[in-house]
């Protein structure tokens, strides 16, 4: 099974934080599973440590490190992945809002490579892709 993780949910599962669920480990740790990192969600570190390293301690070349170590296979930003985002299914009764862009390219990396996005972030109940996992 191909699993993308999401930002905040790389942080957890890499740093053993209590906020990632029994699912969400076991769905990691299982023999069978490709768990993908973005190098999005590395931009995205940066970018929030840059802005407020107090809040964002994390440094993307260390968590891409870390990432490595631990088994984590990296997904590059592909034109595909880009196109992709247009075509984003958002739910009719969705929730108003800022649609955050590393967002919408994590899921749309997600669609295009047949991964499982896993997730905490509600702000993803707005959309109706069916392979979005919320834990």
């Amino acid at each position: 099974m191909k699993i993308l993780l999401d930002t905040p949910v790389i942080i957890w599962a890499l740093t053993d934080d209590n906020r990632l669920n029994h699912t969400a480990r076991e769905l990691i740790s299982a023999p069978d599973s490709l768990i993908f990192y973005s190098v999005a969600s590395l931009w995205e570190i940066a970018i929030k440590n840059q802005k407020a390293p107090e809040k964002c301690p994390y440094h993307e070349k260390e968590i891409m490190e870390f990432c490595s170590q631990a088994g984590y296979l990296p997904l590059d930003i592909q034109a595909p992945h880009i196109f992709g985002v247009r075509n984003l299914k958002l739910r009719k009764d969705r929730i108003p809002g800022n649609y955050d862009p590393f967002d919408r390219i994590l899921l749309s990396q997600a669609k295009t490579e047949t991964c499982i996005f896993l997730s905490h972030d509600s702000v993803f109940e707005n959309y109706e892709e069916g392979c979005i996992l919320m834990i």
